[in-house]
């Protein structure tokens, strides 16, 4: 189950991915996608890495088409999050 933190966190990162070109997904799809890199973190990621737990989000996620990036694609990205 997500919390309202995990959706906020998970949606600025989409949004950074899919500004970046690092991310595509279906047509229309970017809330699912939020959605289910929210409900992932709040439920089958319990423990371990943050940045770990979003990339195997994004790969089980059946909306992503192609993830471009890695672990310090991510880091950078969560960094920019708190400028």
């Amino acid at each position: 189950m997500s919390t309202p933190f995990l959706v906020g966190f998970s949606e600025s990162v989409v949004a950074r991915m899919l500004d970046a070109g690092l991310l595509e997904v279906e047509e229309g799809a970017e809330a699912r996608v939020v959605l289910f890199v929210a409900n992932w973190l709040g439920s089958v990621a319990r423990g371990g890495s943050l940045l770990s737990n979003v990339e195997k989000a994004l790969l089980a996620c059946p909306e992503v088409t192609e993830w471009y990036g890695d672990l310090d694609t991510l880091k950078g990205l969560v960094e920019d999050l708190r400028r």
